[in-house]
């Protein structure tokens, strides 16, 4: 039997994380693995408690964990308590990004069975639950950044802990407060790294939710959201979008 952890980093999002957590418990899982489920949370200044996100992690059952500031560093921390755990495989899952239906973890994991592969990715989607121009575009913009620049897709993803110990750790010595900057460790080059190392797979079917929250703070129409003056802090944290 192998043995898989699905791991949640996340900041400043405790109105999502739970719904998230649950449709992932909820998920098929493949006869030949057990899965597991962690919460790694950085706590912020910015809610109205100082553990918002981690009392609503802990409503829901599954291991929490505080983790460091800095996704790279939340994940970095989160990857190696995972190989000392001797997992076979890692998937890494944003709390923003809901699974589309209940076979998405079974096809990260199943891909990453496969002989050659390192590492399954997902199929990140707007449309599907935000039926509007913007999540038009921004599946559109998604696509041809896949096509010109393939990555790994921060909203989820699956990873061999063999494929990890090659190319991984992040290097978190990078600004962890520009988006920009984080994406391009933690998508491109990994990425990038996997691809030389092996096949990095895309089942079809493993859609998850996209949401396009951050594109109204990149985008000057309209009153500016709250949550843009943490981008970069609770952006990485909210999922990465293309």
């Amino acid at each position: 039997m192998k043995r898989a952890v699905v791991q949640m980093p996340a900041y400043n999002e405790a109105d999502k994380l739970p719904n998230t957590a649950r449709e992932i418990l909820s998920q098929r899982v493949p006869d030949n693995y057990s899965v597991d489920l962690e919460a790694w949370v950085t706590r912020s200044e910015n809610e109205k408690g100082c553990c918002d996100t981690m009392m609503a992690a802990e409503s829901v059952p599954m291991e929490v964990f505080e983790a460091p500031v800095g996704k790279l560093s939340a994940r970095n921390a989160a990857h190696s308590h995972a190989f000392g755990r001797g997992y076979d495989a890692i998937v890494s899952w944003d709390a923003d990004a809901p699974p589309e239906h209940d076979g998405v973890l079974a096809s990260l994991l199943s891909a990453v069975d496969e002989p050659g592969v390192v590492a399954a990715n997902s199929v990140p989607t707007s449309l599907s639950r935000h039926r509007s121009l913007l999540g038009a575009t921004v599946d559109a913009v998604a696509a041809v950044e896949e096509a010109v620049f393939p990555h790994i897709n921060g909203q989820a993803h699956a990873i061999t802990m063999e494929a990890w110990a090659a190319v991984g750790p992040f290097d978190d010595s990078i600004d962890q407060t520009s988006m920009k900057a984080v994406r391009g460790e933690e998508e491109f080059r990994l990425g990038r790294d996997l691809r030389r190392l092996g096949t990095v797979a895309q089942p079809a079917d493993a859609k998850v939710y996209n949401d396009p929250r951050r594109v109204y703070c990149q985008v000057p129409i309209g009153e500016t959201p709250p949550y843009c003056g943490d981008l970069g802090i609770a952006d990485n944290y909210g999922g990465d979008d293309e």
